[in-house]
């Protein structure tokens, strides 16, 4: 295979049935997007002793994880690479993002039944949380082979929701799909005219970028559970959710209660977290430097 491209989709993997539909996704992903995969391993004290139970080296990693590249290769036409770095999960993959310089992240969870300490169990999210990239969460629904045409994004009072708008569009864009912003309910007067406006600020850029688009008031019920029986019931493919800022820490994020529920719902709808970046909001409002936005 020929180098590495620039456009790169990184996938923890541990050879279950969950990373292997976080690469059916990836390849979708990849190619309508012209990228590469990057699969990644991270070697532990416990992957060491589990190798040297079994009387094999790291050079049988290797060569697994070589062996998984070029059947994706072979059989899906995408050329995938692997990284193999030492370290912890919840740090190493993000810093792999990084190294590498990865767009995007596809990773598998076992939802709710996950619960040891896997990169694709129930932890995933702890690796999100510190994933330079926005990180696409899947649970063991293939990608449908339309890929993501419908793409509910959940829209509140808040500013960083309209980072959300700029990777829905980028989505929508590279598979024409529909983007169905989906309303939070407020009861304060003042804290839903701020809604209303995030959700005129992003039809503005969906028209400009030439998105189809439609929107849905959220009722007064449970916004979470309303969101998740919205987009089942439109059969959405993705949904977008923006991660929560610690409080009082300028660089940590979390994952709320709520986006949990959201990541690990009842009809496996892949979910996209993206970590605001507070330099968007240095020297301007959001989004207005953007090429993708003149």
């Amino acid at each position: 295979m020929e180098d590495k491209k620039t456009n790169i989709i990184l996938v923890p993997t541990d050879f279950t049935d969950v990373a292997e539909c976080a690469i059916n996704h990836a390849v979708s992903i990849a190619k309508t997007g012209n990228d590469s995969i990057t699969l990644v391993h991270i070697v532990t004290p416990e992957t060491k002793a589990k190798l040297k139970k079994e009387g094999k080296t790291i050079a049988a990693l290797e060569a697994q994880m070589q062996q998984q590249c070029d059947a994706i290769y072979k059989q899906q036409g995408v050329k995938t690479y692997f990284e193999l770095p030492e370290g912890n999960i919840f740090t190493t993959i993000g810093e792999t993002a990084k190294k590498i310089g990865a767009r995007l992240m596809v990773m598998g969870t076992h939802g709710v039944v996950g619960l040891n300490q896997k990169v694709l169990g129930a932890w995933a999210i702890k690796v999100t949380t510190s994933s330079p990239v926005p990180v696409v969460i899947v649970q063991r629904k293939k990608i449908n082979q339309h890929g993501y045409k419908k793409i509910v994004l959940p829209m509140d009072a808040s500013k960083e929701v309209k980072q959300g708008i700029f990777y829905a569009i980028l989505m929508a864009k590279q598979y024409n799909a529909e983007v169905k912003l989906f309303g939070k309910y407020e009861s304060d007067e003042f804290i839903s005219n701020q809604v209303k406006k995030n959700i005129s600020f992003a039809k503005s850029f969906l028209v400009k970028n030439g998105v189809t688009h439609s929107e849905e008031p959220g009722g007064k019920g449970n916004y979470v559970k309303e969101l998740l029986k919205y987009s089942a019931r439109e059969n959405a493919d993705l949904i977008i959710i923006m991660t929560e800022k610690e409080a009082d820490v300028v660089v940590e994020f979390i994952i709320g209660p709520d986006n949990e529920k959201i990541i690990n719902n009842e009809s496996e709808i892949a979910v996209m977290c993206v970590n605001p970046d507070l330099s968007f909001y240095r020297g301007g409002s959001v989004l207005e430097g953007s090429v993708l936005f003149q």
